[in-house]
C-alpha cells in the first residue's frame, strides 16, 4: 500500500474506535465526535485538535464522490506515524497502573519527624505518605520547612519528640490528589496541568489506590518528575 491508502486505513480504524466509545450518537460528523466523545474520555480530549487536524487532512486527501474512494495526495511518513501512534493511544491507552506500581512505605502519625526526615534522607524524597485521621496523605518536605519555622519561633523545635501529624498540619492544602489503578496515563498530566490552570501552588503528587480514594491504601505515587520524559 502506498501512504494514502495506509493513512486511510488507519484512520478508519481511528473513526471505528470513536463511534464505539460514541454509542447511540455515533452517526455524526468526524469533528462532532471527537467534540462527543472528549467530554468523557480524557485521552480523546487531550488530542482533539490535533484529531479535528487529522480528519481535515482525511478530507483534504480523499475524494469521496467516487467509488472506491480516489486519494488526491499522499502523506508524509511522519504524519502517518503520528496517526499511528494517536490511534493506539486511544485504542488502548496506557494506564497509570502498572506504570507507576510501586512499593510505598507508609508512616504512622505519631511516628517521629526525625525518623520521617532520616527516610527522606537516605531514599532522596521530598514528600512521604501517612497514615492520618483513616486516610493516605502526603508530608512534604516544604510543610516539615513550614513546621520547623513556626517551632523555632516558640522553642519546640525538636525532630525527636514531634511527630509526623505535626508537620502534616503545617502542609498546604490541595497538595495531592487520587486515582483509580484503572486511570489513563493522560489524568495524570491532567491533573498536574489542572492544579497550574487553578493556581494551586503546587500539586506534589497523586497516589493511586484501587478506586481512587484516599482511604485505601496506595499502590503507586506520580510526580511532576516522574512524568517528564514520559510520551503522552
Amino acid at each position: 500500500m502506498n501512504n494514502g491508502e495506509v493513512f486511510i486505513k488507519k484512520f478508519n480504524e481511528l473513526e471505528n474506535v470513536l463511534r464505539k466509545r460514541a454509542g447511540r450518537d455515533r452517526h455524526r460528523l468526524f469533528s462532532e465526535l471527537v467534540d462527543l466523545v472528549a467530554k468523557s474520555d480524557i485521552t480523546v480530549r487531550r488530542r482533539k485538535e490535533l484529531l479535528k487536524s487529522i480528519g481535515q487532512l482525511r478530507n483534504a486527501i480523499v475524494h469521496d464522490r467516487e467509488y472506491p474512494i480516489r486519494i488526491l495526495a499522499d502523506p508524509r511518513m511522519e504524519v502517518i506515524e503520528e496517526l499511528e501512534s494517536v490511534c493506539s493511544a486511544i485504542a488502548q491507552p496506557a494506564t497509570v497502573i502498572p506504570k507507576f506500581q510501586r512499593s510505598i512505605h507508609v508512616f504512622a502519625a505519631q511516628d517521629t519527624l526525625g525518623d520521617c526526615l532520616r527516610y527522606m534522607k537516605t531514599n532522596d524524597f521530598s514528600q512521604v505518605v501517612a497514615m492520618i485521621d483513616g486516610k493516605y496523605v502526603l508530608v512534604s518536605s516544604e510543610g516539615i520547612v513550614k513546621w520547623l519555622e513556626n517551632a523555632r519561633d516558640i522553642g519546640l523545635a525538636d525532630l525527636e519528640r514531634a511527630t509526623v501529624r505535626d508537620a502534616w498540619e503545617c502542609e498546604t492544602k490541595n497538595i495531592c490528589r487520587y486515582l483509580p489503578r484503572n486511570a489513563p496515563l493522560d489524568a495524570a498530566y491532567d491533573e498536574f496541568e489542572q492544579a497550574v490552570h487553578h493556581g494551586i501552588p503546587r500539586l506534589q503528587a497523586i497516589l493511586i489506590t484501587h478506586t481512587g480514594k484516599p482511604e485505601e491504601h496506595p499502590l503507586g505515587i506520580i510526580t511532576p518528575w516522574d512524568l517528564l520524559g514520559n510520551t503522552r
